[in-house]
C-alpha cells in the first residue's frame, strides 16, 4: 500500500508512462486530488462520506492532461479516466488554503466541472501542478 507521498507519485507516473510517450511528452506536474464538495463534510458523513468522493492523479504534459484514477483503500494507480488536450483544459476558482486547497476542472467530455481538493501535504506538488497550467497561486 502506497502511503507516502513520494511513491504514490512514483507509481503514478509510472503507470502513466505508456500513454505519455505515446502523445511524446513528459510530465511537466502533478497532484494527488479527490472529488467532492468539501473534505471537511465528506468526513462528518463517515463512510457513507466516502462513497461520494473519487481520488485522482492529475498529471500535466506539454500536450495533455490525464486523470489517472487511484485505489481509495490503497492508493495505487488504476486506469486513465480521462485525457484531454491541455489547451481544452479550463481551471476555475482556484483557492489555496491552509490545509485544503481546491479547484475546479472542465475537460471534453465531462458534463459539470470536477471540483479536486488538494491536501496540503501536496502543496509544492499543487504549485508546480498549477504553474505548467499557467495559473498563478494566489498571495496568502
Amino acid at each position: 500500500m502506497a502511503i507516502r507521498r513520494d511513491t504514490i507519485r512514483q507509481q503514478a507516473l509510472e503507470a502513466l508512462a505508456p500513454a505519455v510517450q505515446q502523445t511524446g511528452g513528459r510530465v511537466t506536474g502533478g497532484v494527488y486530488a479527490i472529488t467532492g464538495p468539501s473534505p471537511w463534510l465528506m468526513n462528518e458523513l463517515g463512510l457513507i462520506g466516502q462513497f461520494f468522493v473519487k481520488y485522482y492523479f492529475v498529471a500535466v504534459t506539454e500536450q495533455q492532461v490525464f486523470f489517472l484514477r487511484m485505489n481509495r483503500m490503497t492508493n495505487r494507480p488504476g486506469e486513465i479516466e480521462y485525457a484531454a488536450p491541455r489547451q481544452a483544459v479550463q481551471v476555475t476558482d482556484y483557492k489555496r488554503r491552509p490545509l485544503w486547497s481546491s479547484f475546479k476542472m472542465m475537460a471534453p467530455g465531462m458534463d459539470k466541472p470536477l471540483r479536486l481538493n488538494v491536501h496540503r501535504i501536496w502543496r509544492e506538488d499543487l504549485d508546480f501542478f498549477g504553474s505548467a497550467l499557467g495559473i498563478a497561486a494566489p498571495v496568502q
